[in-house]
């Protein structure tokens, strides 16, 4: 399957499953409040944050393999951290419920998030499920089953509108509702692709005597694939941690409501990264990684994509700070013409993020995760750290900090794209082999 078909099935799937929260926005905007929504955001941040590391990134590891048999191994050492992952979630949630959050007040700026504490226990499930559909995602995205991978995302997206609405319909309009919407929501997913994906057990047969998945051999390739939980996860944790520090930042110093604001406007803003990045993303790492091994120079499909999400970039970012306040009023409600002013300062960030996003998993194929984390972590920096100078400072208002983002990280990720394509060149001994 090429490049561009899987892209266009990934795409399609993603069109859909991420068209339904957009649809559902306005509803939820009147429905449940900004200070609603600005608890779920910042219970949503902490579960994706944990979930990028649920399999401690040994899902991309999944399409690399030449044999599938080794492929299924490395699924099923995915499945297994994905539920030890759940459990310590599970642990260090009940502490915190049943210990800490009894004998220890929340006061001062940060007395607002004490409200999700009792929902904090929900992200055991939510954090296993999720690593449990990321791996059995990349497993179904190698075997070429892209369809089964746009009906579990497209089940899922769906399956939390209507929990969401059946809330309401009862009367729950807290965010409790929205937390259990997440929860049921996130396991229609690894239901669906359990049922309908590819059967793994039978590429797990190693040799003529039937042996399957014996620990020896998962420690084996536990051992072999560590630069994904050593260097990859550190990368993908601090990444998503930005988001998490963020909103508890602007909770704290703001109030709820307003980290409900910025919350779904970078939820409405991005949702074009997540549709095109994310599949993009998806369909590119398999063919990267198979170009890659055959020596072949990886900057001309680089710089070729680079190009196209520009185009698209750009006049979208031109679009927000031209008519942000008022799209956001028109869709929402009035009250939050607010989340388009956020929009309206951030988007110089949003197109070069759209741009770059999808290329991120470049280094996983040609073996630079280390600078990768690297930059990744003065990324974050750069983004956290305007917003908590800002907020902290007297007088200081959110605009102030998105400017100062959309003048600070598009430089950074104009370096960032530059140093992927000074590392996308064939290797070496690769060439020397085809020359011989």
């Amino acid at each position: 399957m090429t490049l561009r078909v899987r892209f266009a099935q990934l795409a399609s799937a993603s069109a859909l499953s991420q068209a339904l929260p957009l649809l559902v926005a306005p509803m939820l905007t009147r429905w449940y409040g900004a200070s609603a929504l600005g608890h779920w955001a910042l219970f949503a941040a902490v579960a994706a944050n944990l979930a990028t590391i649920a399999n401690a990134r040994y899902e991309f590891a999944i399409v690399l393999p030449r044999r599938d048999g080794e492929a299924a191994l490395l699924l099923q050492l995915a499945l297994w951290i994905a539920v030890g992952m759940g459990l310590l979630t599970a642990l260090g949630t009940a502490v915190w419920h049943f210990g800490m959050a009894h004998h220890v007040k929340l006061g001062g700026r940060w007395a607002s998030l004490s409200a999700l504490d009792p929902w904090l226990l929900m992200l055991a499930p939510v954090v296993a499920l999720a690593g449990m559909q990321q791996a059995l995602s990349l497993w179904n995205n190698r075997q070429g089953r892209i369809a089964v991978i746009a009906q579990a995302r497209v089940l899922q997206q769906g399956g939390m509108a209507a929990a969401q609405a059946l809330a309401v319909l009862t009367g729950w309009t807290s965010v409790g509702a929205l937390v259990v919407a997440q929860t049921v929501a996130a396991l229609l997913a690894p239901l669906w692709l359990l049922r309908r994906g590819t059967r793994w057990r039978r590429a797990t047969r190693l040799d003529s005597a039937g042996k399957t998945w014996h620990w020896r051999h998962l420690r084996r390739l536990a051992s072999r694939y560590q630069q994904f939980p050593l260097l990859n996860s550190p990368h993908a944790f601090a990444n998503a941690a930005q988001e998490t520090l963020v909103l508890a930042l602007i909770a704290a110093f703001a109030d709820v409501a307003t980290a409900g604001y910025y919350a779904l406007m970078v939820r409405l803003v991005k949702a074009p990264a997540s549709l095109v990045g994310g599949a993009l993303s998806e369909a590119l790492v398999s063919e990267l990684a198979r170009d890659w091994q055959r020596g072949v120079d990886l900057r001309p499909r680089l710089v070729r994509t680079i190009r196209l999400l520009a185009m698209i970039a750009l006049p979208c970012a031109l679009l927000l700070i031209a008519a942000g306040p008022a799209l956001f009023g028109w869709l929402l409600g009035a009250d939050w013409s607010r989340s388009g002013e956020y929009g309206r300062w951030l988007a110089p960030y949003v197109a070069a993020h759209f741009i770059a996003a999808p290329l991120t998993v470049t280094p996983m194929v040609t073996g630079r995760q280390r600078g990768a984390l690297a930059f990744s972590l003065v990324g974050n920096v750069l983004y956290v750290l305007p917003i908590a100078a800002v907020l902290m400072s007297r007088g200081g208002a959110l605009v102030q900090a998105l400017a100062a983002i959309s003048v600070l990280l598009p430089v950074y990720f104009a370096l960032y794209l530059r140093w992927l394509l000074r590392g996308a060149a064939p290797q070496a001994s690769l060439l020397k082999g085809r020359s011989a």
